[in-house]
């Protein structure tokens, strides 16, 4: 599951990121650009054992190559870019064994071929072997809870301000601006909040908190605001997957579940559903042999 996330026009001009120990965490998407070759490898890899298990948990992606001291599982995750409930068949080591790993990418390499060098580099020393199926699973739809369409307190169309700078940012094709809060993001255990952004952002969110699909069928179009407060369940949105928050992570006794806070404090609920899914399903996945 999804570490600051690598979006909108110019992604493809950063890809630097860090997850330190068990840290709240967005998935890296993998930045727009033209196609890249299937075959594009690293082509300097040195994969060693972790032996001390209280060392940190890093991940770093750069122009100069990928650095990982993370479970196994988050560079699966980030090579397919897919979330948990669309990967089947991975053995559940994957979440807890780690290798330090450092990969060096030919000279050139665009940014957009980290996924791919990182698939690679698990199919050429995990034995990585996969298909894909659509399988019909549960899902959910993503709803206006009230009758009248009336959003909640923490649901707010961004102001005509933000809405200027958005359009601005986009028309440049400019990363945001981390000191700006108008189109800025955050999670942390039990909270979830952005700004300046379609409710398209809230989904993959919900998605991994719910580990089901979600399917925005609000029919809300624009810019909003939005806080969402909920009780933490052990579960966070994030590449990190089932490795969630930090251990004891704070929770809030009086913090209502997921499902009242999207409908107190939003207007929205979620409603169960069935539909086609794709899914990776892992053939084989194998402890690495080391240099």
């Amino acid at each position: 599951m999804r570490t600051p996330r690598l979006s909108g026009p110019g992604a493809a001009a950063v890809v630097i990121a860090m997850v330190p120990v068990m840290a709240a965490a967005q998935q890296f998407l993998a930045p727009s650009g033209p196609p890249v070759d299937p075959n594009t490898r690293f082509e300097v890899v040195a994969i060693k054992p972790i032996e001390d298990a209280s060392s940190p948990m890093l991940i770093r992606m750069m122009p100069s190559g990928l650095e990982s001291a993370v479970p196994v599982g988050v560079l699966l995750r980030q090579a397919l870019q897919k979330p948990d409930y669309q990967m089947a068949g991975a053995p559940a080591w994957i979440n807890t064994e780690r290798y330090s790993i450092r990969a060096k990418p030919p000279a050139g390499t665009p940014p957009t071929a980290m996924s791919v060098m990182i698939l690679n580099l698990l199919k050429d020393r995990f034995q990585l072997a996969m298909h894909l199926e659509t399988r019909e699973q549960s899902i959910f739809h993503l709803v206006m809870a009230r009758g009248d369409g009336r959003l909640g307190p923490n649901l707010k169309p961004s102001s005509a301000e933000c809405r200027a700078i958005i359009a601005e940012r986009q028309a440049a094709a400019k990363l945001p601006d981390l000191n700006q809060p108008c189109g800025s993001g955050r999670s942390s255990p039990g909270v979830f909040a952005f700004s300046g952004s379609p409710i398209a952002r809230l989904v993959p969110a919900l998605s991994d908190l719910t580990a089901r699909p979600v399917i925005d069928k609000t029919g809300l179009t624009g810019l909003y605001d939005v806080t969402l407060k909920f009780a933490y369940e052990g579960r966070m949105p994030g590449v990190m997957g089932p490795l969630g928050a930090p251990p004891g992570a704070p929770a809030d006794p009086d913090a209502p579940s997921l499902a009242a806070a999207l409908q107190e404090q939003l207007g929205l609920k979620l409603e169960g559903a069935r539909g086609p899914v794709e899914v990776v399903v892992i053939d084989k996945f194998e402890k690495p042999t080391f240099d």
